[in-house]
Formats: C-alpha cells, sequence, structure tokens
C-alpha cells in the first residue's frame, strides 16, 4: 500500500505513467513567459490609452475608480490580478520559480523538498504518485481513496463494523466484498504507520471527494497514538495557468514542487473542525452539516464550501432529484442524445458547480437512473463500455425536470448519503431552494 517515491522514480515507468492533456484543453497548464506577461501588460495600456471598450471594462474591474493617468504599474497590477496574484512582484516571482522548477525537473535532478524528515505523502488516489517522484520528493506515498461522497457512511462501533459497511456497497467496483474488504483493511492498516513519520502531508482539493476524506483523515488522528508528529495540509481550489481547475491530477510534475511552500501544519483548533466534520457527514440528519456551511468554516475555509455541495444530494423537494441527478437531465435534455463519455465530460467541465463524482461513480449514477421502475434516461448499450452507452432522457425525465413527477415517490430508491437513509415511502431528508434541508 505504501510506495517509497524515491524508489518510483528510479523505476523506468515513473516518467510515462501520466497523461498530457492537448493543447488548448481548459485543463492544462498554461506556462506563463515573463516576456509575454510583459508584453501582454503593453498591449493593453495602449488598448486602453485608446478608449477601446474591452480593455477598459478588464481595467474597470480591477481597479474601479482611478482618476490619475494609467501607466504601466497600473495594467502590471491588473494583469496579475487577473491571473490570481495580489500584485505584479507576486506574479513576477511565481513565473520565476516554475521556470526553475520546470528546469530542474527536465534536468532530472530536483532537490528533494521532503528530505530531512521522514514524510508520508496521503491522497485520495493514486493521480499525483508519479508527478510527485518525477518532482523529486523522496518520502513515502499512501493513497486512501474511499469514496464517501457515495454509499453509506454511518456512525459505528468500532472500526471493523464501518470496513464491512464500505465494502458491501464498494464491492460494486470490486467485484466482490471480500475484495474490498481486504483493500480497505490494508489502507487502514496502513495509515496506522503513519505515527511512525515525522511528518505526513495530506493532499487536497476543494471539492466534497477530497474534502470528506480529509476530514475523516482527522477523525483518525484524533487517537494519539494514530498521530505523527507533525500534520501538514497541502489544499487548493485553483491553480494559476489553469482555466478549469478540476483537482491537483491534472497538474504536471513542477506545480507541485511549486504547492509545496504553500503547505501549512495543521492546529488543534483545525484537527477538532475535522473530527467535527467527520461526526457530522456521518449522522443521520443534516442539521450538523447544514450549520457547518453556515459558520463558513473559516479554519478550513474550503470546507464549507464542500459540504454544502454535498447536502445537495439530498433529494430535492421540488422533484426527488439529486443535483447530480437534475444535472444529468439537464445536459440531455439541452444538448440531445449523447455517449456517456461525453455526457460526462458536459457534466464536469461546464454544468457541475463543484465537480467530485470520478468517471466510475458518474456511470453508476446514470445506471440507477436508467434501472428504476420508471426511470428517468434510456442506454443503448452496444459496448460493456460504459464510456459507449448511449443516453437519452425518457419522458419520466422530461417530466421530473417540469417537477411534474416525483423521483423518490414513483420509484423505490434506496441509497444513502453519508449516514441518512434515503428510501422510498419512508420520511426522509430533503433540501429545498433555500438549500436548508427539511423533512419530507
Amino acid at each position: 500500500m505504501i510506495v517509497n517515491l524515491e524508489q518510483l522514480r528510479l523505476q523506468a515507468t515513473a516518467r510515462s505513467a501520466f497523461p498530457e492533456f492537448q493543447d488548448g484543453d481548459p485543463r492544462k497548464l498554461v506556462t506563463f513567459s515573463l516576456e509575454q506577461q510583459k508584453k501582454r501588460a503593453k498591449d493593453l495600456l495602449r488598448a486602453v490609452g485608446n478608449g477601446e471598450a474591452n480593455a477598459l471594462r478588464r481595467y474597470r474591474k480591477v481597479v474601479p475608480q482611478s482618476s490619475e493617468a494609467i501607466q504601466l504599474s497600473d495594467v502590471q497590477f491588473v494583469i496579475a490580478r487577473e491571473n490570481g496574484f495580489k500584485k505584479w512582484t507576486d506574479f513576477k516571482s511565481y513565473i520565476d520559480q516554475a521556470t526553475l522548477e520546470a528546469k530542474s525537473i527536465a534536468a532530472e535532478n530536483p532537490t528533494a523538498l521532503d528530505a530531512g524528515k521522514r514524510t508520508l505523502h496521503i491522497r485520495c488516489g493514486h493521480d499525483i504518485m508519479h508527478k510527485l517522484a518525477m518532482a523529486g520528493f523522496v518520502g513515502d506515498f499512501l493513497p486512501f481513496p474511499d469514496p464517501y461522497v457515495m454509499g453509506p457512511v454511518p456512525k459505528t462501533t468500532n472500526l471493523e463494523e464501518f470496513i464491512a459497511i464500505r465494502a458491501q456497497y464498494l464491492s460494486r467496483w470490486t467485484g466482490s466484498t471480500e475484495s474490498a474488504q481486504s483493500r480497505l483493511t490494508d489502507e487502514y492498516a496502513a495509515l496506522r504507520q503513519a505515527q511512525n513519520y515525522d511528518r505526513v502531508v495530506i493532499w487536497c482539493e476543494h471539492d466534497s471527494y477530497d474534502q470528506l476524506i480529509l476530514a475523516r483523515l482527522l477523525d483518525f488522528f484524533q487517537d494519539r497514538t494514530n498521530r505523527p508528529a507533525e500534520i501538514k495540509l497541502i489544499a487548493i481550489s485553483d491553480f494559476p495557468g489553469v482555466e478549469i481547475f478540476n483537482g491537483l491530477g491534472q497538474l504536471p510534475p513542477e506545480a507541485l514542487r511549486l504547492l509545496w511552500g504553500q503547505s501549512f501544519t495543521i492546529t488543534d483548533a483545525q484537527l477538532q473542525l475535522g473530527i467535527q466534520v467527520w461526526d457530522a457527514v456521518t449522522d443521520t440528519t443534516p442539521c450538523a452539516l447544514f450549520n457547518l456551511v453556515e459558520s463558513g468554516t473559516p479554519l478550513l475555509p474550503l470546507m464549507a464550501p464542500a459540504l454544502q455541495r454535498h447536502l445537495r444530494e439530498l433529494p430535492s423537494t421540488e422533484n426527488g432529484l439529486s443535483l447530480t441527478e437534475q444535472l444529468i437531465l439537464q445536459i440531455l435534455s439541452e444538448k440531445g442524445t449523447m455517449n456517456a463519455a461525453r455526457l460526462f465530460g458536459w457534466y464536469t467541465n461546464h454544468y457541475e458547480p463543484l465537480t467530485f463524482l470520478g468517471d466510475m461513480m458518474f456511470y453508476d449514477v446514470l445506471e440507477q437512473l436508467a434501472k428504476a421502475t420508471s426511470p428517468a434516461v434510456q442506454i443503448q448499450r452496444s459496448s460493456s463500455k460504459p464510456t459507449e452507452w448511449i443516453v437519452s432522457l425518457s419522458d419520466i425525465g422530461n417530466q421530473l425536470l417540469q417537477n411534474r413527477c416525483d423521483w423518490i415517490e414513483i420509484n423505490h430508491i434506496d441509497r444513502w448519503l453519508g449516514g441518512m437513509h434515503i428510501i422510498s415511502g419512508r420520511q426522509s431528508w430533503r433540501i429545498g431552494s433555500d438549500l436548508e434541508p427539511m423533512l419530507q
């Protein structure tokens, strides 16, 4: 389960283990050039001076009021803010550092940023493992990918009971409950080894998939016998030069080196917040989750938006659909019949406000929409590969979009959201347009 990154880099597989995005893909990191950005600033200064409407709008969006003559430093400030930096000197420093990091990786001699302390890197999957190795990190890596955003996540009396419940749900992807239980048991056994490290670094982004796993990890580390000497966190919601940021996995190795400088040590107060979040996630009611969202969770600011998105997977008071289900039907209504891979692309990059589902989880939601007694979508299966399914909206799907029927009432729905069990025919928690949960 635990992989040593230095040994991984020495293997020939490390360099070729991750795909590259094509040019023009909004998920690809754009490499900044200082000369290019200086030219952009001069062009903007010239356009603003000429009174061009688009240039003036860009300028006024950043600098609403200014009575003095606009100078180069002013438009450099605008360029920096457009790229997510507070000021031009910060943007310039970032470009300089990014250039150096990329050169060090290309020359295959990056410094080991995590050297000096025995370090365990924890991530909710394998997506950055090889990239960390190529980026020169030499510590150990542990994937911890259980998707708490789906399936039952109840309070239990012990870890063994929890693992058994999760394994039963995950067996839909692993092929058997036994293999899922074995994998989860191994993951927790590896996680207990964190106590033997000087430092644990948790890498995550802003979506509910990652943030719920972060809460689980912090809850796990409340037991001092499990806790390492230091817990550090790298948590981001965007990255300079990336138009559509869905997660760390889309970044190249040099970007991970840049993020190392953004890590911070988890305090006792942040640890307690993580414990509180996990307790709310596993609760049988959404009330504690709603209160956390209302608080804004300032100690972990990415947590509250993720929890709000998590709550929106409750059935709607208007038609019984989760937000994911609603968006799928909306895409099919607006874009027409399409294959499942294209549907996933529309959902992930254009409709979903806070992307959290992987492709297989998305296809599972699709299948549940199609397998119901009164299906909301129809799937033509010309292949066993979900990517090749042809998906179309059914008459029931149209009625649901018009709020003329209720998904929970017309079908036998039996699903979980955290510790909440949603079953047709029983009173269950729902969420209204004001995002406040209610029993219905």
